[in-house]
Parts: structure tokens; sequence; C-alpha cells
């Protein structure tokens, strides 16, 4: 049996939000890279439409952009609890309004983005009683002290997050927070081969690759990258598809960007850190969503998005500092490829970041 929540009491509503891991947020994060090395800027990923194409009748053309980038990423907690009410039970959301301004490195204007994350584990039991009965007309149905005992509402996630892309698209993540000792860990060698990361998805292709034989992507690119003969003598071939973005003078961050944040940590003392990872879509249970504006619903729709965010205690010359990385994926899919099937392009973005002082 399930326990119910603590008992609603007037005086709940005096008392300060809750807002669990998300507390940490609080403040301006920024890109802390005092030596300029390459693993400490951001970097995304993005593939788009190549122009002249077009959705109906054009096999997936597409045009990929990789950069480095800096950001200024705010989080302001919305002060007193946010109420649902749901009858028996009720939330108190802890809320946190974030900011999101991104710029390449010239300062050129990339992205811009608002909204809220929101801490949904602060719940209660309301138990009818004689005022609420005779307010809400609930007799002869209800009776002083229904719902006391259930059913109870338990929360099959702690975090989500709502925001608006200017884009076009809205969204609405769900998830749930981790505690772990020591620091966060990262594939290498063969394992880091994992579509579930790759700026590659097996619709594109997936670079030639097997099970058994991926890219080592901690190795040089295979020579088969390099071959500007290769769109002549294969242009429909799947190597010659994403030649291009394990070519890019970013590889191999190109391919999959989370091996920044793996390397920027590489030799920095992490004693623990939180996780949230969050997503718009599960294989089963209450689902999160993205709309999107009719154009971009057309051209270039976005179906899915997930999102891991680690907040890491890093050990600096005797002092525990705060350090955020995340990585954030969203699946395009556009067009078609050249069996016919939907292609689905992953739009992939990392950073690590500290307070700003």
């Amino acid at each position: 049996m399930v326990n119910p929540a603590p008992l609603y009491t007037p005086e709940v509503l005096t008392q300060p939000a809750e807002y669990g891991v998300l507390k940490l947020l609080e403040g301006t994060w920024v890109n802390y890279n005092p030596t300029n090395n390459k693993t400490g800027w951001g970097l995304h990923t993005t593939c788009m439409p190549s122009p002249g194409s077009n959705p109906a009748t054009i096999p997936g053309k597409f045009h990929f952009l990789c950069e480095d980038y800096t950001e200024e990423l705010t989080f302001d907690l919305v002060k007193g609890g946010i109420r649902n009410r749901g009858g028996a039970n009720e939330q108190f959301c802890g809320a946190v309004k974030y900011n999101q301004s991104i710029q390449d490195l010239t300062g050129k204007s990339l992205h811009e983005e608002n909204g809220m994350y929101l801490w949904l584990n602060e719940l209660y039991t309301h138990p009818a009683d004689n005022e609420s009965i005779m307010t809400d007309i609930g007799f002869p149905e209800l009776s002083s002290g229904d719902g006391s005992d259930g059913p109870v509402f338990i929360p099959p996630y702690s975090v989500s997050r709502s925001g608006t892309i200017p884009h076009g698209s809205t969204i609405s993540l769900l998830g749930k927070d981790f505690s772990e000792e020591g620091k966060p860990q990262f594939p290498y060698g063969d394992a880091a081969w994992d579509f579930n990361h790759l700026a590659i998805s097996p619709s594109m292709g997936g670079a030639g690759t097997t099970p058994g034989h991926p890219i080592n992507l901690d190795e040089p690119a295979p020579e088969w990258v390099h071959d500007q003969g290769l769109p002549d003598r294969d242009p429909s071939g799947n190597t010659t598809y994403t030649q291009r973005i394990l070519a890019h003078p970013l590889y191999p961050y190109s391919v999959r960007p989370d091996l920044r944040l793996r390397d920027a940590i590489q030799d920095q003392d992490i004693t623990s850190y939180k996780l949230i990872t969050m997503s718009t879509q599960k294989t089963g249970g209450p689902q999160g969503g993205i709309l999107n504006t009719p154009f971009v619903q057309r051209h270039t729709p976005v179906t899915e998005m997930s999102l891991r965010i680690w907040i890491e205690t890093v050990m600096e010359n005797g002092e525990e500092i705060l350090q955020l990385q995340y990585e954030q994926i969203q699946i395009f899919e556009f067009q078609f490829g050249t069996d016919g099937g939907t292609t689905r392009w992953p739009h992939i973005q990392v950073n690590t970041l500290r307070k700003k002082i």
C-alpha cells in the first residue's frame, strides 16, 4: 500500500517553495575558458534541407553546419509554490524560469530561448471537510474525510521543462534526477559509436557502419572520409552521404558532440554530480511533446527531444566549484532517403558552463 502524501493545511500556503535539484541552477552560467581550449566552448551540429530541395519530390539533400559557440544561461527562482489542485491530491511546483542566449565566437547571435523548469515532487493529501462539502455542494456523494486514504497520486517524474524556441517549436519535456559519486562516465573507442548520441542516424545511412564494424572516434577518421573523388564514384552511397560530417574540422565532436564534454572534464577532480535526464517521448506512461508552427511542421518538423544535465562539484585549489554540462538532442524529420523512408536528422548541442562571478 502506498502511504498518502502529507496532509494539506492552510499553513502550506505560507511555506517557501521546494525546488529540489533545480535550486542548484539558480544564477547565470557562462563559458569558462581562460586558456581558449577547444573543449571549453559549446558546440552544435545541425542538418538542414539543402537549397532547392523540397519535402515532396527531392530525396534528402542536406546542408550540414557545425560550430563552436558561447552561451549565457540564466535561471531565476519563482517565489512561492505553484499550486495545482487535483481534488484529494494537491501539487505545489517549484518553478524556475530560464533564459538562454547563444552566440558564435564572433558574437553573432545563433539562438535565443526562454521557458521554465518545474520541480514536481511536492505533493499533499487534501481530504474533504465539512466546509468544503457545504461550499462546493459535495453532498450526498462526499463525506468529511473522503480522500484522506487515497487514491494516491505517485508522480512518475520529478522535473519538467517547457520552452519556446523562436524557430517555431514549443517543447515539453519530463524527466528525473539522480545523485552520483565521482565523475560522469563517457565512452571511449568503438563504444563511442552509439547512434543515440551521434550527429548521424541509421536512417542517414549510418556512415556505412555495421554493429560489428563501428568507427573508432578516438582515432583519425577512416581514409574514405578524405577521398574527394567519393561523391563522383558513389553519389548515393552511405559513406558519401555522411562524409562531410566526419571530414569536418571539428571531428570527432562533429560526429559525437558529447565527447567534448568528456574531454573537458578529463583532467578535473569531480567528486560528485547531479544528473537530470529528460525527454519528450517515453516508452509508456505520461508523455511530453512538441508543437511546431505550420512552416516548421511542413519542412523540418521537430519530432523528439532529449536532454541530459550534469551539475558537477569540481575541486580546484582546495575549493568546491559548481559546473554545469549538458547534451541536448532534437530530432528533425524531413524529406526521404533513396529507399523512400523518412530520414531522422539529429540536431545536437553541448556545453560546459560555470556560474558567472
